[in-house]
């Protein structure tokens, strides 16, 4: 009976979710302005966090994130 009664309530809830994301309007996500300024990420690396570089080979990794940014190029964006 529990199994039946979660199912139900999964179904609903994702019913509902598809619902708000039939009514969007395309045009709002187009209009969102969010710029990534770093292609630095923030990851576990030999057991502690760090900062890697995604754009360099290898994603060579830093203690902090002001190093990244220093040898890691800025992400390029082709032009509208």
């Amino acid at each position: 009976m529990k199994i039946q009664t979660s199912l139900i309530c999964i179904v609903i809830i994702s019913l509902f979710t598809l619902h708000h994301c039939a009514r969007m309007d395309v045009r709002e996500i187009d209009k969102s302005n969010i710029i990534i300024t770093s292609n630095c990420y923030n990851t576990k690396w030999f057991k502690k966090f760090g900062w890697c570089c995604k754009s360099l080979k290898g994603e060579p990794c830093w203690h902090d994130k002001a190093s990244c940014d220093k040898v890691c190029p800025p992400p390029h964006y082709p032009p509208k």
